[in-house]
């Protein structure tokens, strides 16, 4: 049996003592795409690393232990104040993210995802610190500013996210094409990848999104209903219906 990457033991002992309670050591993440068992349309609902498009929307809360539940609440609380100054941008932008936003196409008017990124906290070797999120995620819409509706953790590639939360808090990843060491890049619009460069599974990420309940805050793709529910998207984009995507 392979022993656990050394980076990925000291990221686990960390998120163990952030959390209040240990966790199981990760196993080294596969160096091969996952796929699907024959006839599933997603992978089951206790696993707890996989493809973004294989993983359910949303956990089954049923299947965690009393333990991981509340280390999921606790997360999730301590997320929630630990960002709340970072609801202005610009105090978000001081501190480190980058808040660039894309310049929108002529009669584009639908809600986008900014991802944040904080490059100092991505390289270090804290993992799911309330303090130190790898993204921000804010919403997006023309016309009104940013909201800031939930948060993304990441570990290094080839690391299992560490389950101190179980089958609630499931890490997903992504197909990307990889050059060497540099950062994955998503694959061409047919499927492949540029010459140069292999397609694999990229870093595994984590999103927890400030909605008013566990179920969808630990959605893999934004919870837009729930988003909508608790006031974190516009009225206009909750009449229309924002678009979800893979993120």
């Amino acid at each position: 049996m392979r022993r656990p990457h050394p980076i990925a033991i000291a990221l686990t002992a960390l998120a163990g003592a952030l959390l209040g309670a240990p966790a199981a050591a990760p196993a080294y993440a596969p160096k091969t795409l996952c796929t699907l068992p024959p006839g599933r349309a997603t992978l089951a609902a206790d696993v707890q690393h996989g493809l973004a498009a294989h993983l359910a929307q949303y956990p089954d809360l049923s299947l965690a232990t009393a333990t991981e539940r509340r280390n999921a609440e606790r997360l999730l609380s301590r997320l929630r104040v630990a960002t709340k100054h970072w609801r202005d941008l610009r105090v978000a932008r001081r501190s480190g993210f980058d808040t660039h936003l894309a310049k929108r196409p002529p009669g584009d008017d639908a809600v986008g995802w900014l991802h944040a990124e904080h490059r100092r906290f991505s390289a270090d070797r804290h993992v799911l610190d309330p303090n130190r999120p790898e993204a921000l995620i804010y919403a997006t819409e023309p016309g009104h500013a940013p909201i800031l509706v939930g948060a993304m953790f990441s570990v290094r590639r080839g690391v299992a996210g560490p389950t101190p939360a179980g089958p609630i808090a499931r890490w997903h990843s992504h197909v990307v094409c990889v050059r060497k060491n540099k950062r994955g890049l998503a694959p061409r619009a047919d499927g492949t990848c540029p010459s140069g460069s292999r397609k694999t599974q990229g870093s595994e990420m984590l999103h927890v999104w400030f909605t008013h309940d566990l179920r969808s805050a630990f959605a893999v793709h934004a919870p837009v209903p729930e988003l909508c529910r608790d006031g974190l998207l516009g009225a206009r984009a909750c009449r229309t219906g924002a678009a979800g995507h893979e993120m």
